[in-house]
């Protein structure tokens, strides 16, 4: 009896702890794009009303998971990424320093995803900042 339980506790473990692992994308196995596109933003400007600046920011990081997992235009994605945030922050911080925390851990989790290659780290950091922009005071 002392047999089977032990048994049955070693195969609970491996199936428990075995869901736990990181994924990582083998960036060795894709194909180089053929045709490489370059775009070009307008510079952000500091009147944008932030409305504007969050909606940018939400529309960048909907399908960054994606972008990471198709390693397409990821960099250019973060550059204007962090031209809208340096913008957004500033008025968010203008209005109360306590308010920037959720939004930056938004941003922070999608450069994880992107540096790392960790599209799951895009995908949280999306959801983090909905969940940010849906608790910030109008106004």
């Amino acid at each position: 009896m002392t047999l089977r339980r032990a048994t049955v506790a070693t195969v609970a473990a491996v199936l428990t702890l075995g869901a736990c692992g990181t994924t990582y994308i083998d960036t060795s196995k894709t194909v180089p794009p053929s045709d490489v596109t370059t775009t070009t933003f307008h510079p952000v400007a500091q009147d944008t009303p932030l409305a504007t600046l969050l909606g940018d920011i939400r529309a960048l990081m909907l399908h960054l998971d994606e972008q990471i997992i198709d390693d397409d235009n990821v960099p250019q994605t973060m550059t204007r990424l962090d031209e809208l945030w340096t913008v957004a922050e500033q008025e968010i911080r203008d209005r109360n320093p306590d308010d920037v925390f959720p939004f930056q851990q938004a941003i922070d989790l999608a450069h994880s995803g992107a540096e790392r290659k960790r599209p799951a780290d895009a995908s949280k950091g999306y959801k983090v900042l909905i969940a940010a922009i849906a608790a910030y005071p109008a106004g």
